[in-house]
């Protein structure tokens, strides 16, 4: 009886698994404008340069959050991606602005696709499918789960 006993509390700790609330490896908890969010993180250069591109949707209250250690000012562009996005661009937890963003044209290069950013530095932006936010202002505030 005591072997079972063991048993089935070894077995029942292993059921726990990682904390429920803690987001999928890769993954961060967001809320903009009292929407929350999962999104993949983009914190290298690679990462960044990569984005979303390739990807047939982007499921609502998903996305990718674009982080910098410092503010950045840069223009994104939607060479390769399929889907229109919602960009929002951050700086020091406000929102300095929301733009959508439809696919680049089929057929263009790289340079001839339009730019999308802020004539001001940023240092997050966020890209969603345009329904996940669909009213956010400048001013709105981000916040990032660490």
């Amino acid at each position: 009886m005591k072997g079972l006993a063991l048993l089935l509390a070894v077995v029942l700790a292993g059921c726990g698994g990682d904390d429920p609330a803690a987001p999928p490896d890769g993954r961060v908890r967001a809320t903009l404008d009292g929407v929350e969010l999962l999104l993949e993180v983009a914190d290298d250069p690679q990462e960044r340069a990569i984005g979303l591109m390739r990807r047939t949707s982007v499921p609502p209250g998903t996305g990718m959050v674009f982080r910098y250690d410092e503010p950045v000012q840069s223009r994104f562009y939607m060479y390769d991606v399929l889907v229109p996005l919602r960009a929002v661009f951050v700086r020091d937890g406000r929102v300095v602005l929301s733009v959508l963003m439809p696919p680049c044209e089929q057929g263009l290069a790289p340079q001839e696709c339009p730019t999308y950013g802020p004539d001001e530095p940023f240092d997050t932006v966020v890209e969603t499918a345009p329904e996940t936010l669909p009213d956010v202002q400048p001013g709105d505030r981000l916040e990032l789960a660490s």
